[in-house]
């Protein structure tokens, strides 16, 4: 299966930088992809760096908490509205990444190593049409059932192979 392929080399490369960001830098990994986005495209709204990085809103909001605690990056009021706000990083946050950024593509370059420029445009091209392809599928009514987190992460009535006749309004 697909996804359990790349959620096992996410789990194993994954922790090489998840390792370094905690051990040498003292950021979560959420956070160094929050730094590493606001490096690469400048200032930007919470929402807007949520949505780069595909974190949901209430980790976005403790991710973003993190940061500004460790003075990393700071909040700039937009002009013209007081009510919006853009996320900056800040010296330290840029000096961070700065220092950073060569290792975790060092990390990146050795996943890579055993792969020739062919395989790894090949590689490239497949991933991107293959996540464009899980959006539309997510965007679909492919799967009905919603995620319930807050009860367990689980309405299953699913029980023992079967699902349990006592949850069957047709039984």
């Amino acid at each position: 299966m697909l996804n359990f392929r790349v959620s096992e080399f996410y789990g194993v490369s994954g922790s090489l930088v998840t390792r370094l960001c905690e051990g040498e830098f003292g950021v979560t990994r959420e956070e160094w992809g929050f730094i590493a986005m606001l490096a690469a495209l400048g200032p930007l709204s919470p929402s807007d760096l949520a949505a780069w990085t595909s974190v949901d809103r209430s980790q976005g909001s403790r991710t973003l908490r993190g940061l500004l605690d460790k003075k990393l990056i700071f909040r700039r009021r937009v002009a013209g509205d007081g009510r919006r706000v853009k996320v900056v990083l800040s010296a330290a946050g840029r000096e961070l990444y700065r220092h950073g950024f060569p290792q975790v593509v060092k990390i990146h370059r050795a996943m890579l190593s055993t792969l020739n420029e062919e395989e790894i445009a090949t590689l490239a091209r497949c991933l991107r049409k293959m996540q464009e392809a899980a959006t539309v599928v997510y965007g679909s009514d492919l799967v009905g059932a919603q995620a319930d987190r807050r009860h367990g992460g689980s309405r299953s009535t699913w029980v023992e192979g079967r699902f349990d006749a006592r949850d069957d309004p047709g039984a």
